[in-house]
């Protein structure tokens, strides 16, 4: 009987600390930062899709159809950080930079926005891909 309550407690415990982004997300919006003001995109026109997994993230981005950019590499969470380092991709500017967005969960959407050196430069809503298992 004890041991059915240590699991029990051990599995709350644990769940408790579910990684909330650990999936696959596909993109809904963003607004971004330009040269000449902010501009918006939004699905379907830009299609992207996002997996996070327990320490790494990858996605896969179209505009019109057509293949615009790739990435990946690490992250971790802090706070409501989500830190990400970027490894690989094809935009070269990216590889070997950190960003720590700030990051909120609401029912299935996974709100994050980036500010540099006081400056807005990115913000995205991502929605969660339901598991198939």
């Amino acid at each position: 009987m004890k041991s059915i309550l240590n699991f029990f407690i051990l599995t709350i415990s644990l769940s408790a600390f579910a990684n909330p982004l650990k999936g696959t997300w596909e993109y809904v919006s963003g607004e971004y930062a330009t040269p000449d003001g902010n501009v918006k995109a939004e699905a379907p026109a830009v299609t992207s899709t996002r997996i996070v997994s327990d320490t790494h993230f990858s996605y896969i981005t179209r505009h019109s159809n057509k293949f615009a950019y790739a990435g990946g590499g690490t992250y971790v969470i802090k706070d409501n950080y989500f830190i990400e380092t970027v490894e690989y991709g094809n935009l070269e500017d990216y590889i070997g930079r950190t960003m720590a967005f700030t990051f909120k969960i609401e029912g299935d959407l996974w709100y994050h926005t980036l500010y540099e050196n006081g400056k807005f430069v990115e913000s995205e809503i991502w929605k969660k891909v339901p598991s198939k298992l």
